[in-house]
């Protein structure tokens, strides 16, 4: 695409968007520019061939695609520091959770297209589940970039701003869900006499292939647990335990959580 592309904010999640999007050829770390408050930030994205720039306002000068990625109680102010920089030809694509389009609209000044996203880091193994809401100042060449940019690593669904919060729920916060799964049947494995490196090998490859079946076959997980709990058997066994644990319910109110946090990060 050629796009030169900006991370205001080069933390974690900055990291894994810059190398997916290098790794993916849609973007180059040649034509990646950075700024972070913290120097060993700069250093690492400067190794890869990343730019580092003096300030948020040359970033806004020498890029095509501006992605903010500091915590949300900075987004205005990083915006309000770029604005006389910023125009038409510049797309911010902010993925701080919380953050309106209405407040971002109003520090970025009018006419400047914004597109909000709740990205997840699995973005660096080309796996992110992403979705995204575009400003009013967006058209559909807005959402063609940033759809092409989010689908070269992983895949993108276009919501309702007043979803992102449930997004930030199930997928933006959901990464963390699944690692505890694969710890906890990790320990499960060494329980029973695994060694700990087959035992996580083993709960992670099960993890990525059950999560295939679902995205491939297109069936209900229920009716694909059900192709594996046969009567009176191991697997029935073991989800009579989990469920005894309440493990919906714990899953079910660990999204709902995060996706309250992520209403009242827009409050503050």
């Amino acid at each position: 695409m050629g796009l030169r592309v900006g991370f205001v904010g080069a933390g974690m999640m900055a990291e894994a968007l810059a190398r997916g999007f290098d790794a993916a050829g849609v973007a180059a770390f040649a034509d990646m520019s950075c700024v972070d408050p913290n120097p060993a930030r700069n250093e690492l994205f400067a190794s890869w061939g990343v730019t580092p720039r003096e300030n948020n306002h040359e970033i806004a000068k020498n890029c095509d695609v501006i992605f903010i990625a500091v915590k949300p109680y900075g987004v205005a102010t990083v915006l309000e520091e770029m604005r006389p920089a910023l125009s038409a030809d510049v797309l911010v694509i902010s993925i701080a959770a919380g953050v309106t389009l209405a407040t971002m609209e109003a520090a970025a000044g009018p006419g400047v297209p914004i597109v909000r996203v709740m990205p997840n880091t699995p973005c660096l193994v080309g796996a992110v589940a992403a979705a995204m809401s575009p400003g009013t100042s967006c058209d559909e060449t807005h959402v063609a970039t940033t759809a092409t940019l989010f689908g070269a690593v992983g895949k993108i669904h276009r919501v309702a701003e007043k979803l992102l919060d449930a997004v930030t729920g199930v997928s933006g916060s959901g990464p963390a869900y699944v690692f505890l799964v694969i710890e906890a049947m990790s320990d499960g494995g060494v329980l029973a006499g695994l060694p700990r490196d087959i035992a996580t090998d083993l709960a992670a490859q099960t993890v990525l292939g059950a999560a295939k079946m679902v995205l491939e076959t297109g069936k209900h997980p229920g009716q694909l647990k059900d192709g594996v709990t046969s009567p009176a058997g191991t697997t029935i066994a073991a989800v009579h335990q989990l469920e005894k644990a309440g493990i919906r319910a714990a899953f079910m109110n660990a999204v709902k959580a995060a996706a309250d946090r992520g209403t009242e990060l827009a409050k503050s």
